[in-house]
C-alpha cells in the first residue's frame, strides 16, 4: 500500500515502512508534483516552487537531477505493491506525477470534506467523514519543507483544518454528542488559541452539556484572550450567543456556509479537486532599483524585526529623499521568510482615499474579505483588520504617514504581525521603536554613485566624484537624480558635473532629475510647516552659514521660548539638526546645504 503524507512532514509510507525521500530540495520537489498530481507543471513552475525568488544559476539542471533521482526511487520503493505505478512523466506542457488519488493524504482529506458539505445538514455520516479527514493529520502541514510556497500552502491548509474542525463541531453538537466536542475543542484551541469560532463551539457544547457556568468561564477566558492579544471585542456572534446564555434561552445552531471545493473529471474520468487555497498576501511594490550603501541600516532594522519573536513595530524616520522607503523595502523583502502570513503595505501620503477607513478597505480585501462583508465602519474595520492579523505572521508597511492619528488604527496588535513606518517626521508614538536615517556619508554616496553609473566612470575621478556626493548634501534621492543624469549623459565627465552643480543657483535643478524631484519632495516637507516654523525657515535660508553651526536668529514677534519652539518643530521635520550647545548654553544648529539653497529659493 502506498500513501503519501503531506498532511505533517512529507513521508511516502509503503506497507508502513517509511520511504527516505532524499534531501530537502528534492523533498520540495516531490511535494511540488504531488499537490498538483496528475496535471503537468512547468519547469519555471516548479522552480518557483521550490527556490521562490532566489533560484540559483543552475536551478533548470537541478529540476532535472531530482526528476531523474525521484524516478528511480519512486520506481524502486513502489514494485512489488500490485497497484498503479507512480511515475514522474515530462510531456509538453512539463513534469508531471502520477499516482492513485487516494494514496495522497492531502487529496483523501479535500474528498471527505467536500463530501461532508455536499451532505445533507442532518446527515449522520456528515460528522463521521469530516472526523476521518481530521484524522489524516500528524501536526502541521507541510513541515520540514524549506520553501516559500510550501510554507504558504501550509498556513492556508492550516486554517482550513479549523474551518473543518467548526464543522465537525456543529455536526456533533447536532447530534449531542456534547461531551465529544468538548474534548476535541480543547485541543484545538492548544494549537490555536485566537480562533473565535472555536471558541464559540465550545462555549455552546458546555451551555447545551448543562454546564452553563463552565459556558460563561470560557465567553470570559476568550474575551479577555481577544482583549489582550488583539485590543478587540468578541465578535457580534460570540456576544449573541453570551446573551442567550445569560437569558437561558437555547442558542441557534447556525446552517454552515461553504464554498464548494471545485470538482473536475479528467480525461479518464476519475474525480478530482481544484486546489485553491489562500496563498499569503504580498501588496510591496518594487523596491528601487540601485539599492546601495545602506548595508549597516539594512542590518540594523531587519535586526529589529527578527531579535525578538514578538517584535514591536518600528518608525523609520529622516529627512526628505533620505531614502527611508527604499531601505523598508529592502528590508521586507529580506524578511519574507520571518513572515510567512504575508507582506501588506499602504501608502499614507495625504490624499481623500487614504483616510483610515479606505486604508483598512484596501488591507481588509489583500487579506481576503469580500466586499459584502466588509464593514461600514472605522472600529469595525479595526477590529476585522487586527483579527486578521492574530490568525497570521504578517509584516504591514505603512509609508508616508504624517500623524500619529493615521498610523494608530492601522497598527496590528498582538505577537504575531507587526509593522513599519515611515514618516518625514519624528512622532510621538510610546509603543513603537524609532530608527532615524541619517544622510549617506562620502563613501556611502560613492557607492550609489559606483552602482548606478559604473566604476569605470567614477574610479578615474574619485575625487571630483566625491565633492559630486558632498554637494548632494548625502541625500540619496539627489545622488540617484545625478547618477541618472550621468548615466543619460555617457560623454559627461564628473569634473564637468562638479563644475556645474557648485554653482547653488542652479544645483537645485541638478539634483532633480525626471521623477526624482528633490525639490517636489522638499515641498512635500515645507507644506505641512506651521506658518511660524515656515517663516522662519526662509529666514534661515538667507541667514544661515555654508556647513558651519549657528544659533536662532532674532525673530521680531516671538519671545525666546516660542523661537526655540518653532527651530524645534524644524528639527522634527529634518530641515535642521541641533548639534550642540554654545558657552552661554544656547542650541547650536546646521542646515544641509540642499536645505539652505531651497529655503533661500523660497524666499526669493
Amino acid at each position: 500500500m502506498i500513501q503519501f503524507k503531506l498532511l505533517g512532514p512529507l513521508q511516502l509510507h509503503v506497507h508502513g515502512k517509511v520511504v527516505d525521500l532524499g534531501p530537502p530540495r528534492q523533498c520540495s520537489l516531490l511535494a511540488a508534483l504531488l499537490v498538483d498530481s496528475g496535471r503537468p507543471l512547468t519547469i519555471d513552475t516548479l522552480i518557483d516552487r521550490v527556490w521562490g525568488d532566489s533560484p540559483p544559476v543552475a536551478a533548470r539542471d537541478a529540476v532535472y537531477t531530482y526528476v531523474a533521482r525521484l524516478r528511480g526511487l519512486l520506481t524502486e520503493a513502489t514494485a512489488g505493491t500490485g497497484g498503479p505505478p507512480v511515475q514522474v512523466n515530462r510531456g509538453s506542457g512539463g513534469y508531471m506525477l502520477s499516482t492513485p488519488p487516494d494514496s495522497v493524504d492531502l487529496w483523501h482529506f479535500m474528498d471527505l470534506v467536500d463530501r461532508a458539505r455536499a451532505a445533507d445538514i442532518d446527515d449522520p455520516d456528515r460528522a463521521a467523514q469530516l472526523a476521518a479527514g481530521l484524522n489524516l493529520w500528524n501536526g502541521s502541514a507541510m513541515t520540514g519543507l524549506d520553501s516559500e510556497w510550501a510554507r504558504r500552502l501550509g498556513e492556508s491548509l492550516h486554517r482550513l483544518k479549523h474551518e473543518v474542525t467548526a464543522d465537525w463541531a456543529d455536526a456533533e453538537i447536532r447530534r449531542g454528542n456534547h461531551s465529544l466536542v468538548i474534548n476535541r475543542l480543547h485541543t484545538a484551541l492548544l494549537e490555536e488559541p485566537l480562533v473565535e469560532g472555536l471558541h464559540e463551539r465550545l462555549i455552546r457544547a458546555y451551555f447545551l452539556n448543562g454546564e452553563t457556568a463552565l459556558a460563561l468561564r470560557q465567553f470570559e477566558l476568550a474575551r479577555r484572550m481577544i482583549a489582550d492579544e488583539l485590543g478587540a471585542d468578541p465578535s457580534p456572534g460570540m456576544r449573541e450567543l453570551h446573551s442567550r446564555i445569560l437569558r437561558g434561552d437555547l442558542p441557534e445552531l447556525d446552517t454552515p456556509v461553504h464554498p464548494t471545493v471545485n470538482v473536475r473529471s479528467d480525461s479518464d474520468g476519475h474525480r478530482a479537486h481544484a486546489l485553491t487555497l489562500a496563498v499569503a498576501p504580498d501588496t510591496l511594490p518594487l523596491a528601487p532599483l540601485g539599492f546601495s550603501g545602506r548595508d549597516a541600516e539594512l542590518a540594523t532594522l531587519t535586526g529589529m524585526l527578527t531579535d525578538d519573536p514578538a517584535p514591536r513595530p518600528v518608525l523609520v524616520t529622516g529627512g526628505a529623499g533620505v531614502g527611508k522607503t527604499a531601505l523598508v523595502l529592502q528590508a521586507a523583502d529580506c524578511l519574507r521568510d520571518d513572515f510567512p502570513g504575508g507582506l501588506l503595505y499602504a501608502d499614507l501620503a495625504d490624499e481623500p482615499s487614504t483616510t483610515p477607513e479606505m486604508v483598512l478597505g484596501r488591507l481588509l480585501t489583500a487579506l481576503g474579505t469580500p466586499a459584502d462583508a466588509m464593514p461600514s465602519g472605522l472600529a469595525e474595520r479595526v477590529n476585522l483588520y487586527r483579527a486578521r492579523l492574530a490568525r497570521r505572521r504578517v509584516l504591514v508597511i505603512l509609508d508616508n504617514a504624517a500623524t500619529e492619528a493615521q498610523i494608530i488604527p492601522l497598527l496590528p496588535t498582538g505577537s504575531s504581525s507587526t509593522a513599519l513606518i515611515t514618516s518625514r517626521f519624528a512622532l510621538g508614538l510610546t509603543t513603537v521603536r524609532t530608527f532615524v536615517l541619517h544622510e549617506l556619508s562620502r563613501t556611502q554616496g560613492l557607492q550609489m554613485l559606483v552602482a548606478t553609473v559604473g566604476r569605470a566612470r567614477v574610479l578615474p575621478e574619485w575625487e571630483d566624484a566625491g565633492i559630486v556626493a558632498d554637494h548632494c548634501s548625502g541625500i540619496p534621492l539627489a545622488l540617484r537624480a545625478v547618477a541618472c543624469r550621468m548615466t543619460a549623459r555617457p560623454h559627461w565627465t564628473f569634473a564637468r558635473m562638479l563644475a556645474r552643480i557648485s554653482d547653488e543657483q542652479r544645483r537645485l535643478e541638478l539634483v532633480s532629475y525626471q521623477s526624482l524631484d528633490m525639490r517636489a519632495s522638499l515641498d512635500l516637507t515645507f507644506e505641512q510647516l506651521d506658518t511660524t516654523a515656515a517663516t522662519l525657515f526662509r529666514e534661515l535660508g538667507r541667514q544661515a552659514p555654508s556647513g558651519a553651526d549657528f544659533i536662532a536668529p532674532d525673530q521680531p514677534g516671538l519671545s525666546p521660548d516660542e523661537l526655540e519652539d518653532a527651530m524645534d518643530r524644524l528639527v522634527d521635520a529634518y530641515l535642521l539638526s541641533e548639534v550642540g550647545r554654545d558657552d552661554t548654553d544656547r542650541a547650536l544648529y546646521r542646515m544641509l546645504d540642499i536645505h539652505r539653497i531651497y529655503a533661500k529659493h523660497l524666499g526669493d
